[in-house]
């Protein structure tokens, strides 16, 4: 709280230390901006992509890989952490019925373990959509069907995504398949999959990804020491408990420490990476009760991440494992041992985490930390992927509005949210929270790099934020970018 001279007007305020939050900083003390002050609700950088340290043991908040088409972001990446950005080789496999396919799907992999009469049922399932006449896909199962077949469908996407979201596939929005799964080309599915293929493989699955060498904080920590040192502020422990509006402006924000203690935040600006239905709830006055409807009909999916230390190293080689079976609750395992080797200091223990998607009345949301380590752990010993009594100890992190939910019908209260957003003069939503989108870290920093521009007004702007992850080229490619390109 004394980082604030009382009554200073600050000329930019960013709420949020997250990938998005702390891109907004930079790039305004890039351009000489120095003025602002970035407050986050965490003790820790980096918001969803922050790394916790456990007994000297580091943990991303679920896995994360950097790999990203943008080059001003790939260059970004490089700049900040040079040699401490390392290259890793991808190994991802899906857990279904026991067994571990391979993902990118290798021939010989999913012949043997679907059996040539599953495969044989997937490649007609697939030829069968090329004959039938296709309407506008409306949810994630019509369009995840249409491109791939009722059997892929059903094999490798449809056990899964309800786990994370937490609803059927039918009523999950179509435009959600459409933006995370956009260019990629089925024929190389099926041709890899049915076929001793050595070609390329789909758009969509990388074989290599960068990382920091310990964890992807350390991406967003170095961002935070350069705004310190530049002279911008960052508080942390320190909640947002209001946005004061004047007819179309932001006059103020009521923030709350640790402690207790409350005080005000004035600018001139302000970028906003909190979640859009909190903001909406802490802004006075409000919009009326059309708005609050409209707020109280989008929702989030929470996350938990449990970590394990697990005595003994090489369990696996994968980085993480996606789990399709229904036999368990955990929806992805990370190994970062196999991110990178400074994350665990005893090489003869590993760093692992479990993921489970949930809302707050859920019974697993309920469960105390004791109990969820130990579903954890049994759930591995059953999927084989540590030994019996292997378990060393274990932590709980959770995360609320984690996930923008695309469920069917949340276009029309988003877009009425959106249209009121965009009439609050000295506002900028920016990230996965602010905008209600669900971005990938590069597309989260993008969006903060091109709200600052806006906000300065530099050449080109103003650039349309909301655009970012609809019209601009997907994330992921079947070929790395290299950084002199």
């Amino acid at each position: 709280m004394n980082e604030i001279t009382k009554n200073e007007i600050i000329e930019c305020c960013i709420v949020g230390t997250g990938p998005a939050g702390l891109s907004v900083g930079l790039e305004l003390i890039k351009h000489g901006k120095t003025n602002l002050v970035i407050v986050d609700k965490n003790h820790l950088i980096g918001g969803l992509a922050r790394t916790e340290e456990r007994d000297g043991i580091r943990f991303d908040v679920g896995p994360h890989r950097f790999f990203t088409n943008n080059k001003e972001v790939n260059d970004l990446w490089h700049d900040l952490l040079g040699k401490d950005f390392i290259p890793v080789n991808r190994l991802t496999r899906i857990y279904y019925k026991g067994k571990y396919f391979l993902y990118p799907i290798k021939a010989t992999d999913a012949l043997l373990k679907m059996g040539i009469f599953e495969s044989i049922h997937a490649f007609f399932s697939f030829a069968a959509t090329k004959f039938k006449k296709q309407e506008e896909a409306k949810t994630f199962e019509e369009w995840i069907t249409q491109k791939f077949g009722k059997k892929l469908y059903t094999t490798f996407f449809k056990t899964y995504t309800e786990k994370v979201w937490g609803i059927p596939c039918n009523q999950i929005g179509a435009e959600w398949a459409s933006q995370r799964i956009k260019g990629l080309d089925i024929i190389e599915v099926i041709k890899n999959a049915l076929s001793f293929s050595n070609g390329n493989g789909p758009k969509t699955l990388v074989e290599q990804f960068d990382y920091p060498k310990y964890g992807s904080g350390q991406m967003y920590e170095k961002m935070a020491e350069l705004i310190k040192n530049a002279g911008g502020k960052i508080i942390t422990d320190t909640k947002v408990t209001r946005f004061n509006k004047t007819e179309n402006k932001i006059e103020s924000i009521e923030v709350e420490d640790r402690e207790g203690n409350t005080y005000q935040i004035k600018a001139d600006h302000y970028f906003n990476s909190a979640p859009l239905t909190h903001f909406y709830k802490l802004l006075s006055p409000g919009f009326g009760d059309d708005i609050d409807k409209a707020v109280n009909s989008l929702y989030y999916r929470e996350h938990i991440t449990v970590d394990l230390l697990i005595n003994g190293d090489n369990l696996f080689p994968d980085q993480w494992i996606y789990i399709h079976s229904s036999d368990v609750k955990m929806a992805r395992i990370a190994n970062y041992n196999n991110f990178s080797k400074a994350m665990v200091g005893n090489q003869n223990k590993s760093a692992i985490s479990v993921e489970y998607f949930t809302f707050q009345n859920d019974d697993i949301w309920k469960m105390n930390d004791e109990s969820l380590i130990n579903l954890a752990v049994t759930e591995l010993e059953i999927t084989k992927l540590i030994p019996k009594g292997a378990f060393e100890k274990g932590w709980v992190v959770r995360e609320t509005e984690s996930y923008p939910t695309y469920y069917l019908g949340y276009k029309e209260p988003y877009e009425l949210l959106q249209k009121h957003l965009k009439g609050i003069s000295n506002l900028t939503p920016v990230g996965r929270g602010g905008l209600y989108k669900y971005n990938n870290q590069d597309h989260s920093i993008y969006s903060g790099m091109l709200a600052a521009r806006n906000y300065l007004k530099l050449t080109e702007t103003p650039y349309d934020i909301w655009s970012i992850n609809i019209d601009a080229e997907y994330h992921e490619s079947g070929h790395r970018k290299k950084t002199d390109e």
